[in-house]
């Protein structure tokens, strides 16, 4: 497979396509959480800094990689979005768990839910197939 831009680049003889996914994983998760306007950056601050945060999160068995992004609506308004891999679905169904259980994150919830604007969606399932470029 060739493709070639004069401007820009050499063509390539092939195709390699390699997995986004880190090793090991079987499972993702994604999560949506509204944000409160204008606190976009203290809930990405709090996730990276606060004990509860993804420091807690990665310290769980089978949580392997995450990312995160911020969507701005027309409106303005702002989602927070964490896509993540976990090594199989029971390890994130484990997980979550702890996040609902109210004692465990009573340093968490209140700290991180002045960012909050609404219910978050989550979602959790195999990994059935990942490309990249």
């Amino acid at each position: 497979v060739g493709h070639h831009n004069a401007r820009t680049s050499p063509p390539l003889v092939s195709l390699v396509f390699s997995t986004m996914a880190p090793p090991g994983a079987g499972a993702m998760a994604l999560v949506s959480i509204p944000l409160v306007q204008g606190k976009a950056e203290e809930a990405l601050a709090l996730f990276k800094d606060h004990a509860l945060g993804i420091k807690y999160t990665q310290s769980q068995k089978g949580a392997l990689s995450f990312d995160f992004g911020i969507h701005t609506a027309e409106d303005g308004s702002q989602t927070m979005h964490i896509f993540e891999y976990w090594v199989e679905v029971a390890d994130y169904a484990a997980y979550i768990a702890k996040r609902r259980d109210a004692d465990l994150m009573k340093d968490w919830d209140p700290v991180f839910g002045v960012c909050v604007a609404g219910a978050p969606t989550i979602q959790w399932f195999p990994l059935t197939a990942s490309y990249v470029n």
